[in-house]
């Protein structure tokens, strides 16, 4: 799948341009995939929910304009850096999740 251009090329009616033209529904899904991971039990649970986070990740990627290689950039930029951060969750960034997860299950 070419997401770099499924933007414009998405067939009308097909899932991922819903997704590109809905962009609360994008954010939800992401959110909720997410979570779901973070709450996999099993090996196979956590590939599902994985392949669900990676589809909706590259959908947002694409329709931002953000590419595969643009990720690994960071990655390697980011192994560079000499100080670390904790590395501790960001709380408003959780609270926000929240919020949509419980919107989305009303």
């Amino acid at each position: 799948v070419h997401l770099k251009k499924r933007p414009n090329d998405a067939p009308a009616g097909s899932y991922t341009k819903h997704l590109f033209d809905d962009e609360q529904l994008l954010r939800d899904k992401l959110v909720e995939e997410a979570q779901e991971l973070s709450e996999a039990e099993n090996k196979q649970h956590a590939a599902e929910e994985l392949a669900g986070v990676l589809y909706f990740a590259m959908v947002k990627a694409a329709k931002m304009g953000v590419s595969i290689d643009d990720a690994a950039a960071e990655f390697d930029k980011r192994s560079r850096k000499v100080t670390r951060r904790e590395g501790d969750s960001e709380a408003f960034c959780i609270a926000k999740g929240d919020e949509i997860l419980g919107k989305s299950q009303e």
